[in-house]
């Protein structure tokens, strides 16, 4: 794995050096800059993903009427999804490109505290050795990960929200013996990205918000009223009689 990862490990630990070599940084602050300057690369993939997510939830119930639909017929289902998936324009897959992207990454990072020691005299925060497990970073890392899958889930099935819940936990339990280094990528980078999909939620709601303005009707101007009665116009003049 080490070696298929190679072209990602070694510019990360150049990247990591440099800072606390040159700049003067500790390995854990370095690691949080590190993961900054990748959500920042990130953004506009981030803004795709929430665009993404906005347009799945949008159909979400003409996807329940079509699970209704051709709930014994599978092969059917699948076509009207991808027939709706088409209509509106939906990429069922872009909420999951950041992620897929990030995860290499985040391997590469792995490996790469696990392979080397890091040690150093600065520290940051209560953290002085990324080598070594971290109970307070993984207890961050399970709040983070819980507030990001919250935010990503377009679900409003209970059952699948409660497994929403309960993944970042057992996830937790996955990762207790993992280095503080990369706990530390980890919630720095669920924060950042929490961080981004409020501020991409609100842009694009208000920009939603603006176009349905746009295309609203204008109303239509009062009518005058018609009611009263009828103008009797000029009385007729009477002959006198001689």
């Amino acid at each position: 794995m080490t070696d298929a990862l190679a072209f990602l490990i070694n510019p990360l630990r150049q990247i990591l050096f440099f800072l606390h070599n040159n700049l003067g940084l500790s390995y854990a602050l370095g690691i949080i800059v590190m993961t900054i300057a990748l959500r920042l690369i990130l953004t506009p993939l981030t803004i795709k993903q929430y665009t993404a997510m906005r347009a799945m939830q949008k159909i979400q119930p003409l996807m329940k009427e079509l699970q209704a639909k051709f709930k014994d017929d599978r092969q059917k289902l699948n076509e009207e999804t991808m027939k709706l998936y088409r209509e509106h324009k939906v990429n069922p897959f872009g909420s999951c490109l950041p992620m897929l992207i990030q995860l290499p990454i985040t391997m590469a990072l792995y490996y790469m505290i696990r392979s080397q020691p890091f040690t150093t005299d600065n520290s940051f925060l209560w953290i002085s050795n990324i080598n070594d497990p971290d109970r307070i970073l993984l207890v961050f890392y399970v709040l983070s990960q819980l507030g990001s899958s919250l935010m990503l889930t377009t679900t409003t099935d209970k059952s699948q929200r409660m497994l929403m819940l309960i993944m970042p936990v057992a996830i937790g339990f996955l990762v207790i013996g993992f280095p503080a280094g990369a706990l530390l990528f980890w919630v720095t980078s669920n924060l950042l990205m929490l961080g981004q999909q409020l501020i991409v939620r609100e842009v694009i709601k208000g920009r939603e918000a603006r176009e349905e303005l746009a295309i609203e009707p204008a109303p239509e101007p009062p009518q005058p009223k018609t009611g009263g009665k009828p103008h009797a116009g000029k009385p007729k003049s009477k002959k006198k009689r001689r």
